[in-house]
């Protein structure tokens, strides 16, 4: 298998992409006279450490502060102050860090990549904090700056200078979020990137896996794919399993090995540049779906499709979950597990007996990424919508997953309310005999065009004859 070459995009884009969207922010800001005088303070986040090791868990900055200053650095901080704009907060390399960490470069420099107007080292910010005493400000970012000040270089109290508000924090923090919604051309540049180091990495699976490998080995074998695609990370623990575990929605890998006559089901996503990539595939061990997998298989496909196909800027996300819901119970009824009128189970919420999540959510620098929930909105209790991530109109810019599943969980089947409840609307003698059977995810990205859509992981193969010809090879 060749591995792709995948294209990023560069520095001066980045800096210049940068700088565009604080001053987009600082713009917002003031039209809407949201910040006034008050001090934007903006944590990267500190380096954990794991309970009784000497070992840290791996550093992943906060999504605020990486969206507004283009770095994961540990122990940054970015501010604004609307008399002189953006300042970088950075530390300065000891001899100490040089010598076991190696030389990283002085904060102007730092911010002269990032497109920061100004730098100071870490050191410095109590000092700036005191000129500012009294000030109104908003904490977004990371918020253990208020339990380890020192890991930014500052003395107990010296935050206290700064008179931090909480109702300011949460307006200036939903108009950042607001702003990390539609994805600048430079972010879309690393969704893409990331989208094909996970084609990479499923086409290696694909490939590659065989009766007797363990779900672990799999594991490897995606994830290396990944790394030689160009991708830093996994963008999330991956889920790649075999038989039984395929309904279990986020199961871990472990030693269970493949079997003939299993599917396999694979949810991973490749990170490039701090932005993710979320993909599931289901396929058979075996070179072909059996007749009931394949059956199966189509339906969720079909509904997949239909979604992908109704995505479109202005269009409610609660209604296109609930359309895929009513696909899926339409299709579930012809195969002989449902019984009744689709729109009667979906109200009934018997679906959900087989379809327990939402259809997806957004993506970007987290892979359940921010702005999914339209303000004032109530989440529901129901079990066909109590699991949506996303209940807004969609926007042009956004970049969502759409991930219809079916899945057969001994948990919900065996479940003695929920078989009294549904009685006369599930095929119960069919279900019991398919209790270890698994299950089924097919899930894409999908950016909202302002004509449409575009589906950033259409390279990996999802139809049954682009599947088993892949696995025959």
């Amino acid at each position: 298998m060749s591995t792709p070459k995948v294209l990023r995009p560069d520095a001066q884009r980045v800096r210049e992409a940068l700088v565009a969207r604080r001053e987009r922010l600082r713009s917002a800001w003031a039209e809407h006279d949201e910040c006034g005088d008050a001090i934007v303070f903006v944590p990267s986040g500190l380096v954990v450490g794991i309970e009784g090791s000497d070992q840290p868990y791996e550093f992943r900055g906060h999504d605020d502060h990486a969206y507004l200053a283009g770095a994961r650095e540990p122990g940054q901080v970015l501010v604004h102050d609307p008399e002189e704009g953006w300042t970088l907060f950075a530390h300065e390399a000891s001899q100490e860090d040089r010598v076991w960490h190696g030389a990283t470069p002085e904060p102007e420099a730092q911010a002269e990549a990032l497109g920061v107007e100004r730098a100071q080292p870490t050191d410095e910010l109590g000092a700036w904090l005191a000129d500012r005493a009294g000030r109104p400000a908003a904490l977004l970012g990371s918020r253990d700056v208020l339990e380890r000040p020192i890991g930014y270089g500052l003395h107990p109290g010296d935050l206290e200078a700064l008179a931090f508000d909480a109702d300011l924090s949460e307006r200036v923090e939903a108009r950042v979020h607001q702003a990390r919604r539609r994805k600048d051309e430079v972010e879309l540049g690393f969704l893409r990137a990331a989208a094909a180091c996970s084609a990479a990495g499923h086409q290696a699976g694909m490939e590659r896996a065989r009766t007797g490998m363990s779900e672990r080995t799999l594991q490897v074998e995606i994830e290396t794919g990944f790394r030689r695609a160009g991708a830093e990370r996994p963008a999330y623990a991956t889920i790649a399993v075999g038989g039984p575990n395929t309904a279990v929605l986020h199961a871990t890998p472990g030693d269970r090995t493949l079997q003939d006559g299993d599917l396999v089901l694979v949810d991973a996503g490749a990170e490039v540049g701090g932005y993710d990539s979320d993909v599931t595939r289901t396929w058979p061990v075996a070179s072909a779906f059996t007749p009931s997998q394949r059956a199966l298989y189509e339906i969720v496909l079909e509904v997949q499709q239909a979604a992908i196909g109704e995505v479109a800027a202005g269009v409610e996300f609660r209604e296109l979950h609930l359309a895929a819901c009513r696909r899926l119970a339409a299709g579930l009824v012809d195969f002989g597990l449902l019984i009744g009128d689709p729109d009667g189970l979906v109200e009934r919420d018997t679906h959900a007996l087989f379809f327990p999540h939402g259809l997806g959510h957004m993506l970007g620098l987290a892979t359940h990424d921010v702005g999914g929930w339209a303000p004032g909105r109530e989440r529901s209790d129901r079990p066909g919508l109590k699991y949506l991530r996303i209940d807004t109109p969609l926007a042009a810019g956004d970049v969502v997953t759409i991930e219809p599943g079916l899945y057969f969980v001994p948990a919900l089947l065996a479940d003695a309310n929920l078989r009294h409840e549904h009685h006369d609307a599930v095929n119960w003698e069919l279900a019991d005999t398919m209790a270890q059977w698994g299950g089924i995810r097919i899930e894409d990205d999908v950016l909202v065009t302002e004509d449409g859509r575009e589906v950033l992981t259409a390279a990996i193969p999802k139809t049954v004859d682009g599947i088993e010809a892949m696995r025959a090879s």
